[in-house]
């Protein structure tokens, strides 16, 4: 081999050598810097998924609360119609109805604007649901109180009930499925195999 193939060999060893050096700094920094961006996603993912969880906890409790309250109205519904009526307050009946119905669902109110903000758009949706029965039954209990649409037989009270609870239980179901799923840099789908019941 002649002198001058012997400094070109050099010459494109040398250039090699560099251009995969800076190949192998490019793509390590390529790497590495998705790898820093990855790890936040994911320890971001970790606390937001346990701000959800206390959240959702917290909003299974105040649903649990209000309709327990209302149940307990249901049920002690002749005994506090004496009571309001014999004492004849400020309140009629249908008013003091309309009132404990109004103080379980502000007791609930913070929980479930906590939970609407943390999201995702699922649990906003089926908060929403919950609040619309909810409603629905408050209106029927108001309308029981006033003695006009007065339902002697309480025929739509298992069905405005029902209606709050299954409302309940599908909340339950989607903050499960939210919570199951383990964060991660990508998106994956949920999946629920059981319902939290409460009857």
């Amino acid at each position: 081999m002649t002198r001058m193939d012997q400094g070109w060999a050099a010459v494109i060893a040398a250039t090699a050598a560099g251009v995969f050096g800076f190949s192998g700094v490019f793509a390590g920094l390529i790497v590495g810097r998705r790898q820093t961006t990855d790890q936040a996603a994911v320890e971001h993912g970790q606390w937001l998924r346990g701000q959800r969880q206390t959240a959702y906890l917290e909003t299974i409790d105040a649903l649990d609360a209000a309709l327990t309250k209302i149940e307990d109205l249901r049920d002690d519904w002749d005994t506090l119609y004496e009571r309001v009526v014999t004492t004849s307050g400020e309140d009629t009946f249908e008013e003091y109805v309309a009132r404990v119905g109004l103080e379980a669902r502000e007791r609930g109110a913070r929980p479930l604007e906590r939970a609407v903000l943390l999201g995702p758009r699922e649990v906003d949706d089926a908060l929403h649901v919950f609040e619309t029965r909810w409603m629905d039954l408050e209106s029927y209990l108001r309308s029981q109180a006033n003695g006009a649409s007065h339902d002697q037989a309480w025929q739509g009270w298992e069905s405005a009930r029902m209606g709050a609870l299954e409302a309940r239980e599908a909340f339950f179901s989607i903050a499960q499925g939210v919570l199951w799923e383990a964060p991660r840099p990508g998106r994956g789908g949920r999946g629920v195999s059981w319902r939290g019941r409460r009857r």
